[in-house]
C-alpha cells in the first residue's frame, strides 16, 4: 500500500488534516502525521483543536513514502513555508518523482519551495495573488502530473478522493464513499 506523510503546523486547518488522512486511512493508505516540532506533543489547530502528531520532523523518509500532503490553514502554511526542513523534503519529493498535494492555503508553500513554475494549480481564492508562476484554476480539484491541489475546508472530500484514485485507482474511491457519501463533482 502507498504510504503518505501529512505535514502539521502550528494553525492548520483541522478540517482538511482530518478529512484527508480518515479517506487515505479508509482506503489502505499508510498515512502518518508530521510535527514540525522535535517531540510528539499536540498541535493545535487553526480553532484550537489539539491533534497529537504520529511522528516528528527528524523522522521522515522521503524515499520511503509516496506522497506528501500540506494542509492550509493562514498560519499553518507560513509555519511550513517558513520551515527549511518541509522545504528540503519537498525539493527531495519532487527530485525523487514522489507525488505532493496540497489544499488551500497550502499550495503557497510549494511555490515557496519553488517547485510550481508552469504548473496547472488551484488555492484559497484568498492566497491567490501568492501563486505566482502557476497556470491559475479555479476548479475544486486540479491535478497536474504530480501534483494534486485543491481549493478549500469544503472541497477536502474530493481532495482526498482525488489522491486515493491517484494512488490506488478509480474502483477504491467508489468503495470507500459507498460508506462516506461524500458529494463529489463528476
Amino acid at each position: 500500500m502507498p504510504k503518505v506523510y501529512v505535514f502539521m503546523a502550528k494553525g492548520f486547518e483541522e478540517m482538511e488534516l482530518v478529512i484527508s488522512v480518515d479517506m487515505l486511512r479508509r482506503a489502505g493508505v499508510e498515512v502518518q502525521t508530521v510535527s514540525l516540532s522535535s517531540n510528539r506533543e499536540p498541535v493545535l489547530g487553526s480553532r484550537n483543536i489539539p491533534i497529537v502528531p504520529d511522528l516528528t520532523i527528524e523522522q521522515v523518509d522521503v524515499r520511503s513514502c509516496d506522497l506528501l500532503l500540506l494542509p492550509g490553514g493562514v498560519e499553518g502554511t507560513k509555519n511550513l513555508a517558513g520551515n527549511e526542513k518541509v522545504l528540503a523534503y519537498l525539493k527531495d519529493a519532487d527530485r525523487r518523482g514522489k507525488f505532493l498535494a496540497a489544499i488551500c492555503a497550502g499550495p503557497t508553500v510549494l511555490v515557496r519551495a519553488g517547485l510550481v513554475e508552469g504548473r496547472r494549480m488551484t488555492s484559497h481564492p484568498g492566497v491567490r495573488e501568492k501563486m505566482k508562476g502557476v497556470s491559475y484554476q479555479e476548479s475544486r480539484v486540479v491535478i497536474d502530473g504530480r501534483f494534486i491541489t485543491s481549493r478549500a475546508a469544503g472541497t477536502t472530500f474530493e481532495f482526498a478522493l482525488a489522491i486515493v484514485e491517484t494512488l490506488i485507482g478509480k474502483g477504491k474511491t467508489a468503495e470507500i464513499n459507498k460508506g462516506v457519501l461524500a458529494k463529489v463533482e463528476d
